[in-house]
């Protein structure tokens, strides 16, 4: 069988690019990814390279690459990912997002373009298993990293052993997940080869535990010295498409919140619209220390075997006094409790909350205290016409105007991690308008998502509203209506 010569020609010349570039990569030389024509002139992305040398360096092993969109996220995730199969045979990797169809829909796209780009062949997609095979043995596994309300630990993610990974908008992530599947890199062929694990993570800004875990140490001069930061804008890549810089532009006339992350890279773009509670008003509940005591109250979210955390509160007027929190607790060790500080504060059984859904009704009956029933319907106001989608909603709508207005001191002595956790919550508290024109809540299992957690300090503070709202009769008719708060 005669062969053709032009096209065995061309098969050895991308065999030998390939190779090239390969040893290009090796030596640390990024240049055929980050240099590029542009209208005839050779530009450099130089962000890019940095995150290459960075990436494949020994200094670090988690890296947070982002902050604006249209900066070459992908396409630099891609190229790394793909130079390291490549270069060592036999290693495996994870690309994880959210959905499993934006990994097929978005990076396996780019990852073919990338592959294209730099003429390499190899590999095969297996559309069943989700995985990137490599001629050389090498694989790169597409993650799901979805919260699931019946899978909380991540446990779906499984036990491979990977050599390096990846998390793609990492701001949808939920923080036990990258936790998890993070903790599986570092494990495979890295001592065959000396390479150090690396936990690569892309994103736009987002109000989540990456913004508290990677940009506000960063910007504190705090970060850990195996994290690194590094931002990177539309206007940082110099290969974007035509067009991307004026429509990212244009969200300023149009979106301000967009316009803040998406273009500016702005990771304090807290006063949107839909937030409830004022950045700048978080910091202040421990400063508020010109309040004075009032009446003694407890609050308390109750929580079964660590399912989520137990929070109890102990009040005087707005200031709160004491906190405990249980990360696993039995209920009869909550009730047990309750009656302590009852009995420490002087207070009574109806002045004492708690949270009536789920188990929360066996410490509700076995206190004796009321019962918070989230779903209840909001509490009329006189003079007041607002149309609350439930209690829990009006409770946290009137905390935030409360919070605002400088109304509300944690003078008990709490933890750095327990301060970092309740101004997260705070931060999640965000107003949803609903068909119905009611006035609603971002829902618990967005939060969730967002800070890896459920919202247990923050609930436990809202039921505190509750007794604001005192009950009246009149015209035999028990009604409600809201006192100074």
């Amino acid at each position: 069988m005669e062969v053709d010569k032009t096209e065995l020609q061309e098969y050895i010349s991308e065999i030998n690019r390939i190779d090239v570039l390969t040893e290009l990569f090796k030596k640390g030389n990024f240049d055929f990814i980050a240099k590029r024509e542009v209208n005839g002139v050779i530009v450099t992305h130089e962000k890019q390279r940095e995150a290459l040398k960075i990436l494949t360096g020994k200094k670090y092993s988690e890296f947070l690459f982002g902050g604006g969109a249209n900066g070459a996220k992908s396409w630099t995730g891609c190229s790394w990912i793909m130079f390291m199969a490549i270069c060592y045979p036999g290693t495996r990797y994870f690309i994880a997002r959210n959905e499993l169809k934006d990994l097929t829909d978005s990076v396996l796209v780019t990852f073919r373009k990338v592959a294209l780009e730099y003429g390499f062949t190899d590999f095969k997609f297996n559309a069943v298993k989700n995985f990137i095979e490599l001629g050389n043995g090498s694989h790169i596994n597409f993650i799901e990293l979805k919260y699931k309300p019946s899978d909380t630990l991540f446990e779906d993610v499984g036990s491979t052993e990977y050599t390096c990974g990846w998390i793609e908008e990492v701001g949808q992530i939920n923080e036990t997940g990258a936790q998890v599947i993070s903790k599986r890199a570092g494990r495979h062929y890295n001592k065959r080869y000396n390479i150090p694990k690396m936990v690569f993570y892309t994103c736009n800004p987002k109000i989540n535990w990456a913004k508290t875990e990677f940009y506000d140490k960063w910007k504190a001069g705090t970060l850990e010295s195996h994290k690194y930061f590094l931002p990177c804008l539309v206007k940082d890549n110099p290969f974007r498409e035509d067009g991307s810089l004026e429509d990212l532009e244009q969200y300023k006339f149009t979106n301000e919140v967009l316009y803040k992350r998406l273009f500016l890279g702005d990771w304090d773009y807290e006063d949107s619209k839909d937030l409830l509670v004022k950045y700048e008003m978080t910091d202040m509940i421990f400063e508020n220390n010109h309040l004075q005591e009032g009446t003694s109250y407890l609050t308390c979210d109750v929580a079964r075997f660590g399912s989520d955390k137990a929070v109890i509160m102990v009040w005087k007027g707005w200031i709160v006094v004491e906190i405990l929190s249980f990360d696993i607790s039995k209920t009869t060790d909550i009730e047990h409790s309750i009656m302590l500080f009852r009995r420490k504060y002087n207070i009574p059984k109806n002045k004492c909350i708690g949270d009536a859904d789920g188990v929360g009704g066996g410490v509700i009956d076995g206190a004796g205290i009321v019962g918070f029933i989230n779903n209840s319907r909001p509490i009329k106001q006189k003079g007041k016409q607002e149309n609350y989608q439930n209690l829990k909603t009006q409770c946290y709508y009137l905390l935030a105007d409360k919070i605002n207005e400088g109304g509300l001191w944690i003078s008990a002595e709490t933890s750095k991690d327990e301060r970092k956790e309740i101004k997260e919550e705070l931060n999640q508290i965000r107003s949803r308008n609903l068909n119905d024109r009611k006035l609603g809540l971002k829902n618990k299992k967005e939060v969730k998502q967002d800070i890896g957690r459920s919202p247990d300090y923050s609930d436990t503070l809202m039921m505190r509203v509750f007794f604001d709202l005192k009950p009246t009769k009149r015209k035999g008719i028990l009604t409600r209506k809201r006192n100074s708060l």
